[in-house]
């Protein structure tokens, strides 16, 4: 997930920032050190461990993502980007990788913290868990309960794709799959999805349950997860064939088709080129729902561009 959520970075980036990643607040359940100092504490990282993180700068990600935010969503934004991370790279490259049943085990607890029926997790029984129960406390406090719902909807399509790409590695199918049903998967396991839902709170953008379910509006997402596909995949290219991970777009294009490297690029470059095109004629089909929905369905888009 090395370029997961990239963006572009001439853009607005939210002024809180600096003080999302850096100062401390009282606005959790206790005060506390927020952003990279306060996730290498959760996580007990060393010194090396936490300057690697820090030179991430995820919360840059995150403001980009949301320039608006106020300090205390973009804290819990930042929060959420810590976790995906982490709770991805299990999956990735980590001990769920190829065992199946742990890593149902590990989707089936993050599902139950969302229905209200986990334990109260510490930074010590399981910080990953830890983190992303902070998170859901906090968003599910101030959303409807329609934002509510698409946050756990959105998050049950992630992990779903997840166990896809277990159960694939495992049976050795990453390189019998075609490019659709590798687009398929990877527009799951990718994170655009929760993410989108994520810059919604950030962003306090009020778009009604009919209007995010408007067949424009889901293609514009799908784009947009698309755009972080092909993206990711280049820019991983060489880490994933360090770390042994198959799930390229570009090793699948060289395996499968017997495309060389340079091949490989083009067709990504030809794909890139497609999504720019289904982007527009999607916006063109959107319907007008009057100035107040229009207004938020537009803010919506920013957020999905």
């Amino acid at each position: 997930m090395a370029t997961l959520l990239s963006k572009s970075q001439d853009v607005e980036m939210d002024p809180a920032c600096d003080d999302a990643s850096s100062n401390s607040s009282d606005s959790g359940y206790e005060t506390i050190t927020v952003g990279d100092e306060w996730i290498a504490i959760v996580m007990k990282y060393n010194e090396v461990e936490a300057a690697k993180n820090s030179k991430v700068d995820l919360c840059f990600l995150a403001s980009i993502w949301s320039p608006i935010a106020s300090e205390d969503r973009l804290k819990i934004m930042l929060d959420w980007h810590h976790w995906v991370f982490l709770f991805d790279d299990q999956f990735d490259e980590g001990h769920l990788k190829e065992d199946p049943t742990a890593a149902a085990e590990e989707i089936s607890q993050n599902i139950a913290i969302m229905g209200g029926d986990a334990p109260r997790y510490t930074a010590d029984s399981n910080p990953i868990r830890y983190v992303f129960q902070r998170c859901w406390d906090a968003i599910s406090e101030v959303s409807s309960p329609e934002m509510q719902n698409r946050w756990i909807d959105q998050h049950k399509r992630y992990f779903a794709q997840l166990l896809v790409q277990v159960d694939q590695q495992v049976s050795g199918q990453n390189f019998i799959r075609d490019v659709d049903e590798y687009m398929n998967m990877r527009r799951g396991t990718i994170g655009v999805y929760p993410a989108i839902n994520l810059t919604e709170y950030g962003s306090n953008i009020n778009l009604p349950q009919h209007v995010y379910e408007n067949p424009s509006l889901q293609e514009c997402m799908t784009v947009s997860a698309d755009l972080v596909i092909l993206v990711n995949d280049v820019l991983s290219y060489r880490k994933d064939l360090a770390l042994g991970v198959d799930h390229n777009l570009i090793s699948l294009l060289m395996e499968k088709y017997g495309l060389n490297i340079q091949k490989a690029m083009d067709e990504i470059g030809n794909m890139v080129n497609q999504c720019y095109r289904r982007w527009y004629l999607a916006l063109a089909e959107l319907p007008s729902y009057g100035e107040k929905i229009d207004r938020e369905a537009m803010r919506f888009v920013e957020v999905v561009t």
